[in-house]
């Protein structure tokens, strides 16, 4: 099964937390504020104790599907970056002193100049997919092509490495 379906946990960087105002950190379910002692161990904070510096803020999401997170990453980015693509395309047709696009398929230029957002979005979406949730694939001259990149003591080591993995005699 693909991993995108399995569920999983997830540890939202500290550092997301760092640019909103605490209060509004202090909001969402699931937050906890972590702090330092005198000793310099981090451990979560008791509400009242002196003795503890506040040191950062933590979330982890239990029991939710790498598809949603993925979801709700591309729709915030849509809502954001999708009118520009309406901007660019009206851009182009200013340039080149046309209406709208009905030149491209006749008559539908009504659709087409829906769709101007779509155009972006479709670039946005394909890099975001290539890049973060299609898993890499490995071919023989994939992995040929790595190792001649190596240097001989790199090329040394992963030979020694794949002659120590599983029962490579097997496969010789």
């Amino acid at each position: 099964m693909d991993p995108i379906f399995e569920v999983a946990e997830y540890r939202i960087s500290p550092q997301l937390f760092e640019v909103l105002p605490t209060f509004i950190v202090n909001m969402i379910p699931g937050v906890v504020e972590k702090c330092s002692t005198n000793d310099g161990e981090i451990i979560s904070c008791v509400s009242g104790e002196t003795s503890q510096i506040h040191h950062h803020f933590e979330l982890v999401t239990k029991n939710i599907y790498p598809v949603q997170f993925h979801a709700v990453a591309l729709s915030i980015f849509a809502s954001l970056v999708a009118p520009f693509g309406g901007f660019l395309a009206s851009a182009i047709k200013r340039a080149y002193g046309i209406k709208d696009f009905d030149s491209m398929i006749p008559g539908h230029g009504g659709v087409m100049d829906r769709m101007d957002c779509q155009l972006l979005m479709a670039l946005c979406v394909w890099v975001y997919y290539n890049t973060f949730i299609r898993m890499g694939s490995l071919s023989v001259p994939k992995v040929v092509y790595l190792y001649n990149l190596l240097s001989p003591q790199e090329q040394a080591q992963f030979m020694k490495a794949v002659r120590t993995s599983r029962n490579f005699d097997d496969f010789v």
